[in-house]
């Protein structure tokens, strides 16, 4: 079996942009209640609270619902795999800071800058990007960095996988 795998090549300054996505009540509240599940493995039904009730939140304080901050860092994690795929999770990292509320519902659109790229060994080559997510209006609400190591002998390491 011929495993090929892309070999993403990006320069300093390139702005990769994913899909514009919208947070909607439904996925808040699945995204919300799968995540109690998950962690404590038993299904969890519907809860009230800033994620996935609006007049909780109101009651709270808030103008609005507000999505769990994951949303963010998943989407934006989403858009590292469409850009550079096994490489990302082979020698990806990904750090986040929550910088602003994103209201239910919004749309919003996760960006990353690449800032350096950089020799690292053999057929391997480092991006350093910053990324974030903003709202329509281009108001930035997730912000943080990440960086990538492209090997391009990563077809053996796959396939080297697949085989154990």
């Amino acid at each position: 079996m011929t495993t090929t795998i892309d070999i993403p090549r990006y320069t300093v300054g390139q702005v990769l942009i994913g899909p514009v996505r919208t947070l909607s009540l439904q996925r808040v509240t699945w995204y919300s209640t799968g995540q109690l599940g998950a962690a404590t493995g038993v299904p969890h039904e519907f809860q009230d609270n800033i994620h996935t009730n609006p007049e909780y939140a109101k009651e709270q304080g808030l103008p609005g619902m507000i999505a769990d901050g994951m949303h963010s860092t998943n989407w934006i994690s989403s858009l590292l795999w469409d850009s550079f795929g096994y490489h990302y999770i082979e020698n990806g990292t990904l750090r986040t800071k929550f910088i602003k509320p994103v209201w239910v519902p919004s749309p919003i659109t996760c960006k990353a800058e690449v800032t350096a790229v950089e020799d690292d060994g053999p057929q391997r080559t480092r991006y350093v990007l910053s990324v974030w997510n903003e709202d329509a209006e281009g108001t930035k609400l997730t912000v943080g960095d990440a960086s990538v190591v492209v090997d391009e002998t990563i077809a053996d390491i796959v396939r080297q996988r697949a085989a154990s």
